[in-house]
């Protein structure tokens, strides 16, 4: 909850005039209510708008960094590019995983804006993010990384091109002769969900074949989640011959369980996984994923929030494409 000029009058018991003379010293008050409203001020670390407006006129060289799951590879690559790229600009980076908390996300930028860094990269936990106008309505500078919504004004966005992710890695699996393809996807209502399977159903489309709801599996983007989800995906539909996973903690349970039920990859089923995890290349077979240039995504993110902070009309949009690394998991 954001505290007022008047929730503090009204705790201290005193008029909203007599807080504005504590905090703008315009006037003599008793050493007892001077004391007592300062208390309460930074109980509730309270800063007027014109404070905080006048404070981000002098830069604090800090900016805020929130992401929304830190154990994925794709997030730890960007926040290494941010990082690094905020150091070469002598910047400091205050860095919060909200684990796909929307509530703690929004206390979270809330929390970074009153404490005057000058300005956040988010990559946000879902597509509610209409909070943010009350910030960058007023020119505080955010940027959104890896996932958007445009519901979010006056806001540019660094992303890779997720529509082309999904599109690509499905053509190669229907190039390769598959036409029944199971998707285990990480987390529903966000972007790079959404343009993903977008892709799916577009190569789907170009080869004539029907978009199958059954064919998808939420899988939290975990190894148990996606050992779950695999498990789940082949015994509700028969014929899947090429799952596409969405994370990559995902394709590492999701060959676990193909494993474990004894079916030969990719002989039985082909895998294609998104970014390319440390051991991908010594997995058995060696695991094919479609990748996108996250700690460039990152470092670009960082651009943009400064191009944002020195220029409030700076609107610029990202989209960064994908690349394919092939090995045996797929049938290459």
């Amino acid at each position: 909850m954001k505290v007022t000029m008047k929730d503090i009058a009204r705790e201290a018991n005193v008029s909203t005039a007599t807080v504005s003379h504590v905090i703008n010293g315009t006037k003599q008050i008793s050493e007892e209510k001077h004391k007592k409203i300062t208390a309460i001020i930074n109980k509730y670390n309270y800063l007027p708008n014109s404070t905080a407006k006048n404070l981000r006129k002098n830069k604090t060289m800090t900016a805020g960094l929130v992401v929304s799951s830190f154990p994925d590879s794709f997030i730890t690559e960007m926040v290494y590019g941010v990082e690094e790229r905020a150091r070469e600009m002598g910047y400091q980076i205050l860095l919060v995983n909200t684990n796909e908390n929307k509530y703690y996300e929004e206390e979270t930028i809330n929390l970074l804006y009153s404490k005057m860094v000058d300005g956040i990269i988010l990559s946000p936990t879902s597509s509610d993010i209409g909070y943010l106008n009350k910030y960058t309505n007023d020119n505080f500078p955010v940027v959104l990384a890896n996932r958007y919504d445009p519901i979010a004004e006056n806001v540019p966005r660094v992303t890779g091109d997720n529509y082309q992710t999904g599109y690509d890695a499905t053509m190669h699996l229907l190039d390769h002769g598959h036409e029944n393809i199971g998707v285990i996807y990480a987390v529903p209502n966000v972007s790079t969900t959404r343009d993903r399977l977008n892709g799916y159903k577009d190569a789907l489309s170009k080869y004539h074949l029907p978009f199958l709801e059954d064919n998808l599996e939420l899988g939290y983007a975990t190894v148990k989640g996606g050992e779950n989800a695999a498990k789940s995906l082949l015994e509700r539909t028969v014929g899947i011959t090429a799952i596409f996973s969405l994370n990559d903690l995902m394709t590492i349970g999701i060959i676990s369980k193909l494993k474990e039920l004894s079916i030969k990859i990719p002989e039985d089923i082909a895998v294609i996984g998104f970014g390319d995890f440390a051991s991908a290349n010594i997995i058995n077979p060696p695991v094919t994923n479609i990748v996108q240039p996250s700690e460039t995504i990152g470092k670009t993110a960082f651009d943009t929030l400064l191009s944002k902070i020195n220029n409030p009309e700076y609107m610029k949009h990202i989209e960064l494409p994908p690349s394919m690394i092939l090995r045996k998991s797929c049938g290459c």
